[in-house]
């Protein structure tokens, strides 16, 4: 993309040329002595380097020439793009504009054409012999112009045109109202579904693993990996978890515990494997997270924590179990 800087003074005549010339004038001035005042104060005001000055000017010229070029250069590219991104926008507005103007246009010839003809149509009625009716209305018929027949056609087309436009731009403003209001109620909803489901599943937690013996501060540190896990995907380290081993539990349980809560949301066995490791390391610290990926879902035997694909279903029955049935 080129980039003229300077005016260029043989494309104007008169007082206008001898202005560019005069513009160039000071601003080449204008680099040199700015160019020159730099070099004094890189090398010292002294008479002895006086001579490096005016030799340190050249290349400070060049570099503040080429640093204006660039600006010029940035500022001109900036506008390029900011026109270029909204022309097409500009261009549908302007056509848009100029499409209701014409038709606004031919709607005033289409109304003067309807009442000559509706004039014409009267007096030929009220006439009186049936022959000379008939006569008139021929000559009527022939006096118009072609071009008077062929554009009432043409302008009718596009008024019909213009409501049709404006009769879609209605019905779709209104249905795509209807639509966000829709996805905005669809998403609430899902919202709250997903917090119920949430909700039971903590429910689930607690009731599985509160009559072995487990602290509240324990039981708070399960259920907040275990809203990491189901909302993120994500696993506590063992770290910052501090969960003793309870003797009525064993490896087993915990995996049916852990795959219970997983399967409820599809969670893959190897992200389950690392949370049943992290979350119970007292009972795997020597277990490595292969081997439980391997044997997450334990049906063959009697265990205390069993497997069940419907936990949220059987909440119910759990609760009843746990807390008695009086409980309200």
């Amino acid at each position: 993309m080129e980039i003229d800087i300077f005016p260029i003074p043989h494309q104007k005549e008169g007082l206008a040329r001898n202005f560019d010339r005069g513009l160039l004038g000071i601003l080449i001035i204008t680099y040199v002595v700015a160019a020159f005042k730099t070099a004094q104060y890189i090398v010292g005001n002294d008479a002895e380097k006086e001579f490096m000055c005016f030799l340190l000017t050249i290349p400070i010229f060049i570099g503040y020439y080429a640093m204006f070029v660039l600006v010029c250069h940035c500022i001109k590219k900036g506008l390029y793009v900011f026109f270029k991104s909204h022309r097409k926008e500009w261009n549908n507005i302007a056509d848009r504009e100029e499409m209701e103007e014409h038709i606004t246009q031919n709607l005033g010839q289409i109304q003067k054409k309807v009442q000559e003809k509706t004039a014409t149509i009267t007096n030929t009625m009220n006439a009186a012999p049936i022959a000379d009716d008939t006569h008139k209305r021929e000559s009527n018929v022939e006096s118009h112009s072609p071009e008077e027949v062929s554009v009432t056609p043409e302008a009718l087309a596009k008024l019909q045109l213009k409501r049709d436009i404006q009769k879609a731009h209605a019905e779709l403003e209104i249905f795509i109202n209807q639509v966000q209001i829709d996805r905005k109620q669809m998403n609430e909803a899902k919202v709250a579904r997903e917090a119920k489901k949430l909700e039971a599943i903590l429910k689930y937690t607690r009731y599985t693993l509160m009559p072995y013996g487990f602290t509240d501060e324990e039981l708070y540190q399960i259920e907040e990996a275990v809203k990491l896990l189901v909302e993120l995907n994500g696993v506590t380290r063992m770290e910052v978890l501090s969960i003793g081993k309870k003797k009525w539990l064993k490896q087993a349980d915990l995996k049916n515990f852990c795959w219970n809560i997983a399967n409820q949301y599809g969670i893959d066995p190897k992200t389950t494997a690392l949370f049943a490791l992290n979350l119970f390391y007292a009972w795997f610290s020597n277990t490595e997270p292969s081997s439980i990926q391997k044997t997450l879902r334990n049906t063959a035997g009697t265990f205390t924590i069993e497997i069940d694909a419907n936990i949220i279903d059987h909440l119910p029955q759990l609760e009843e179990k746990v807390l008695g049935k009086n409980h309200q």
